[in-house]
């Protein structure tokens, strides 16, 4: 039960649920989400419910069908080429303008992070949201190296549809995770020698396997989404 507070408060909480639900593909392709049983689910009026709908269609997460509802959109195939597009060309950048700027306690913490990877991989079932966390993380402070901030904010604007993506990626192969966590070992250990071009390759290379990954994904889940609308 959510605190019953002002609306625009409510608003945000509901949000907040229903696009981290989104993201973590809890909602399946093409359902129908209603008004009625999330007020009821969330125990609000329906107020905050068809405000926070409105904001996620805006944002290209749902769309209204009529005689249908509101339904969560597919993550298509030409939607996941165009966000890997940009994504591709703004993270071997950050990479390039990382190399031999990023500080010693930052190459630290991403060794870390590849070290709690590797562990994740080691599980029978890897918990993704997990492993997708600490994905960003490693991206982010990369990006945050480079000490460009309008970059930054770039690769922010992205980061919702590159979560969702990274989990398409994720969900293509049970060893993915293990794949994940050595393509990162390559990237760190190539910012670590400052070495620009191996640096560049290997995050290139890392966001291709994600790419291919999640596209395989994809199409081979299309038949069980015959008849929805195509994303964004």
């Amino acid at each position: 039960m959510m605190k019953k507070n002002k609306s625009p408060a409510l608003k945000e909480q509901v949000y907040t649920i229903v696009k981290n639900r989104l993201l973590e593909q809890k909602y399946q392709d093409g359902q129908v989400l209603t008004e009625r049983a999330l007020a009821e689910e969330f125990r609000v009026s329906r107020t905050p419910v068809r405000a926070a709908m409105r904001q996620l269609q805006k944002e290209g997460w749902l769309r209204y069908i009529p005689h249908k509802g509101i339904v969560v959109r597919n993550l298509d195939e030409k939607n996941l080429t165009h966000i890997f597009q940009i994504r591709t060309a703004l993270e071997v950048l950050a990479v390039r303008l990382a190399c031999g700027k990023i500080t010693k306690d930052q190459l630290e913490i991403l060794r870390l992070l590849v070290k709690q990877q590797k562990k994740m991989a080691e599980q029978a079932i890897p918990t993704y949201n997990e492993f997708i966390f600490s994905d960003t993380e490693f991206h982010n402070i990369i990006v945050a190296a480079t000490g460009n901030s309008l970059l930054r904010s770039l690769v922010d604007e992205l980061r919702d549809k590159i979560k969702r993506t990274g989990i398409n990626s994720l969900y293509s192969r049970i060893n993915r995770v293990h794949e994940a966590a050595q393509e990162h070992e390559t990237i760190v250990n190539a910012l670590r020698l400052g070495d620009v071009e191996k640096a560049a390759a290997a995050m290139e290379t890392h966001l291709n396997i994600c790419y291919t990954s999640a596209y395989s994904y994809i199409v081979s889940g299309a038949a069980d989404r015959a008849g929805s609308d195509p994303a964004l």
